[in-house]
């Protein structure tokens, strides 16, 4: 067997003894021998692979001229010899080589690898433009000088290493007391167990008014007010519903037993027990939010914190019912799929329910009154309207969920559905700044040349009064008609925001005062012509 190696230029050239392999690779030409000969055509490949040669060549047998076989021969460098005859090509055995073949074949190669050194960057044009691009940003690109580092702080592996640990721990023991917590609720309740129902139920009823009573025993005074707003008397909403809670298990647990029904693993106490802890979670937020905005937050407004507590307590109970859901082993998706079809229903059943909802809702947001405030409300055919004589201004006393209670001058407390000032005119009389005052003066027809005179004092008392708040509204004081009997001198002003009781006094004395500068300066009053005719002497006879 032999096996020549010749470079890519010698592929066009000579001839090569039978016995002869070619190797591709190399420029000066050689020939190795191999010690075994075989009469066969090859057309080798040789790799290198930790310093041996190989050669792949396909062997047709003399024997069975059809079958073709793949060999791939393994070389030792060191039974390999070189001869230093000229390496040559083997065509076919027929003859001598051909000159003129040979060149022709040389110069049909040196054109094909032409053209094709050409055509390359032609062929791909947006790969070359990209690498030089790529090369221009690199060379382009300034040197990162700077770098940040944000673990500014790194404790000791050793510290380290203890926290982790103590992490671990903690941990551990959280998980423990979980799965501890979860067995005990798990624990199936037995028929002995209605002792703990009949103790909590008397604890609620009678435990926490005696406990009340023991602690105050030194104040009689304490009456049965104080100890609903207490704590104690707070209580009475969660001990019921962790009563109620108790009383579905033990339900669920005895007549399963008595009824031999095998209590399954799909976590109905679990789930009985989330939905009383959302319960139990909503009315500490009812309660104590409230509080909690105020003096930490500094929201002093009640409307924000209404909407703030209803919107906290509407995600409490929205969390509760899902993963209460889960646990008894409705997916999630369906509760959602359930409870939107109900909401469209419950909608369209209960449409001024939820007016009434949204109108509260609206009220704590837009807060046109709050708790405190006096409002002026247009009267309607089932309700009591401001321009009442026993109403006055109404004193918002609460503002619900679901409807808002007032008190009217009376003393009589007026409850309105919430959903009512949705679509009625609400005048916020608290919020004034100010109180108008207009006034119509009479002057006589004989006394009109003393007109400006009395419009230019009156204007002059006016912007000079403690009372009146020139400075942020007009003072108008002008003759403004001219009736049959008399001409209007009308004046315009406005008296500072005061209590009730302090304004009247406040417009009384003005009044009062704008009227002894009209009588200074005319020579009577300007009765109307009704009395005037009454009171002449000529026709008081004549009856």
């Amino acid at each position: 067997m032999a096996m020549g190696i010749s470079s890519p230029a010698s592929l066009l050239g000579a001839k090569a003894a039978p016995s002869a392999v070619r190797a591709r690779g190399a420029r000066s030409r050689f020939v190795i021998l191999l010690s075994r000969h075989s009469r066969t055509r090859r057309d080798a490949r040789t790799y290198s692979a930790n310093g041996c040669f190989t050669a792949s060549q396909a062997v047709k047998n003399e024997a069975d001229e059809d079958s073709m076989r793949d060999e791939r021969a393994y070389v030792d460098p060191g039974r390999l010899r070189v001869a230093s005859k000229p390496f040559t090509r083997e065509r076919g055995g027929r003859g001598e080589e051909n000159g003129l073949g040979r060149a022709f074949a040389k110069s049909v190669g040196v054109l094909t690898l032409a053209l094709a050194a050409l055509a390359a960057p032609l062929a791909s044009p947006r790969a070359a433009h990209a690498a030089k691009s790529s090369a221009a940003a690199t060379a382009a690109a300034p040197e990162q000088k700077y770098t940040f580092n944000p673990n500014l702080i790194k404790l000791p592996p050793a510290l380290t290493d203890k926290f982790d640990a103590a992490l671990d721990a903690v941990s551990n023991e959280a998980q423990a007391l979980g799965q501890g917590i979860k067995a005990q609720m798990n624990d199936p309740w037995s028929v002995e167990d209605v002792w703990l129902l009949l103790v909590w139920s008397y604890a609620r009823t009678k435990g926490r008014r005696k406990l009340w009573d023991k602690l105050n025993e030194n104040n009689k005074a304490e009456d049965a007010a104080a100890f609903d707003k207490s704590f104690l008397g707070w209580l009475d909403g969660p001990m019921k519903a962790v009563w109620f809670c108790w009383l579905v298990l033990y339900v669920h647990d005895v007549f399963s037993k008595i009824l031999v029904i095998p209590i399954d693993d799909l976590g109905f106490d679990i789930g009985v027990y989330i939905l009383t802890s959302g319960a139990l979670a909503i009315m500490t937020t009812s309660r104590y939010l409230p509080a909690f905005l105020e003096t930490r937050f500094k929201i002093m407004e009640v409307a924000l914190k209404t909407v703030i507590t209803r919107l906290a307590t509407i995600a409490i109970g929205v969390v509760s019912v899902l993963n209460a859901g889960v646990c008894f082993g409705l997916p999630a998706s369906s509760i959602l799929g359930v409870s939107g079809v109900g909401g469209l229903t419950f909608g369209l059943a209960a449409k001024d329910i939820l007016s009434n909802f949204m109108g509260g809702t609206i009220l704590a947001i837009m807060r046109p009154f709050t708790v405190g405030e006096e409002i002026f409300i247009t009267g309607g055919s089932n309700f009591r309207g401001s321009g009442d004589p026993s109403v006055s201004d109404y004193l918002v006393k609460e503002i619900g969920w679901y409807q808002t209670t007032l008190l009217a001058k009376d003393t009589k407390p007026t409850t309105v559905p919430n959903g009512f000032f949705l679509g009625t005119n609400v005048i916020n009389v608290t919020r004034a700044t100010a109180r108008v005052l207009i006034v119509d003066l009479r002057v006589l027809y004989q006394d009109r040349d003393k007109i400006y005179t009395i419009c230019e004092e009156l204007e002059e008392y006016l912007r000079g009064s403690d009372l009146i708040d020139s400075v942020n509204f007009p003072v108008r004081v002008n003759l403004t008609s001219a009736k049959a009997d008399c001409l209007n001198v009308q004046v315009e002003t406005h008296i500072y925001k005061l209590p009730l009781d302090k304004h009247l006094k406040a417009k009384m004395k003005t009044m009062m005062d704008m009227m002894d500068i009209v009588d200074g300066h005319t020579s009577g009053v300007a009765y109307p012509v009704e009395v005037q005719l009454e009171t002449l002497p000529a026709l008081s006879g004549k009856k």
